[in-house]
């Protein structure tokens, strides 16, 4: 399993507009995870979210993740199309780094271009059981070459200690 195809996976998930809140602060049950557009996102993204679901939600460690969701593209995603990405546990910055969409998307069986129009995922995915606890914000931009945003993602998840 390779970081960057979960979170190419997550990026391509589009958005999910839930969220919890823990009542018990003691609790080491994780909340369910969110993503959700960039704050202050830009209304000219090239991608419209109409929904995701993933199962189970929250994620848990070596267990299977299964991502549906559907979306809009307003026009293709082509090659040279970047995908910049930071991941980080709480405050602590564990990744940055910039791939190539096409490459990645390729890995999902989403091969470039990809064409304007309504977009489908479907995707299972198993999650390490190595995974520390903790809290992980995963921030992913998607642009075409032309510096057009295809969009920009925020995923949170949280793992506990189980």
């Amino acid at each position: 399993m390779r970081l960057s195809s979960v979170v190419l996976t997550l990026a391509c998930a589009f958005g999910l507009t839930s969220a919890a809140s823990i009542n018990n602060p003691f609790s080491f049950n994780p909340a369910p995870a969110t993503i959700t557009t960039c704050p202050g996102g830009d209304d000219t993204d090239l991608l419209t979210i109409d929904y995701v679901n993933i199962n189970p939600n929250p994620p848990l460690k070596g267990e299977i993740l299964t991502i549906d969701a559907k979306g809009t593209l307003a026009d293709d995603v082509v090659e040279g199309a970047k995908i910049f990405l930071v991941v980080k546990l709480g405050l602590i910055k564990l990744l940055t780094k910039e791939l190539d969409f096409c490459e990645e998307s390729a890995k999902i069986d989403k091969p470039c271009p990809l064409k304007a129009g309504d977009q489908y995922l479907y995707h299972e995915v198993e999650l390490p059981k190595e995974i520390p606890p903790g809290k992980y914000i995963v921030n992913v931009k998607v642009k075409n070459p032309d510096e057009k945003q295809v969009t920009c993602l925020v995923a949170t998840a949280f793992f506990g200690i189980k």
